[in-house]
């Protein structure tokens, strides 16, 4: 059986991941977490608890951060490349404008309208009681 990978999101994102607002992360590239390919499906690990099945809708984009467009910081939720930049220094402490950039794009899979969901182990007791209602 093939191993599933996963992108691992913060806190925040899980919302406008199953509403359709957010279908692009950014994410300074490593090879072997970050080479996707459309059609692919990977569980996205979201830190409010929930693991949602997302399709990739385009292979990994490669490029140096430099080349980072503020029409594509905006639609990872970012107010210009150079928040994005700013942003990715929290995650990537020594990153540099000249490391490169993975432009990863996603969708929420859905059956029949539902997004493909389960809790995580980031859910709260709260939410695994409530799911055993």
């Amino acid at each position: 059986m093939p191993i599933v990978k996963r992108l691992v999101f913060g806190e925040g994102l899980m919302s406008p991941t199953l509403e359709g607002r957010k279908t692009i992360t950014l994410r300074k590239y490593r090879p072997e977490a970050h080479d996707f390919k459309k059609g692919e499906v990977v569980v996205g690990e979201f830190k409010d608890g929930l693991d949602i099945l997302l399709k990739i809708t385009r292979d990994t984009e490669v490029k140096p951060i430099s080349e980072l467009t503020d029409e594509e910081a905006v639609l990872d939720g970012f107010d210009d490349a150079q928040a994005a930049f700013d942003a990715l220094k929290g995650y990537y402490p020594d990153i540099a404008v000249s490391d490169e950039l993975a432009t990863i794009r996603f969708r929420a899979l859905r059956y029949q309208g539902t997004p493909s969901v389960q809790f995580n182990q980031h859910a709260t007791e709260t939410q695994l009681k409530e799911k055993q209602l």
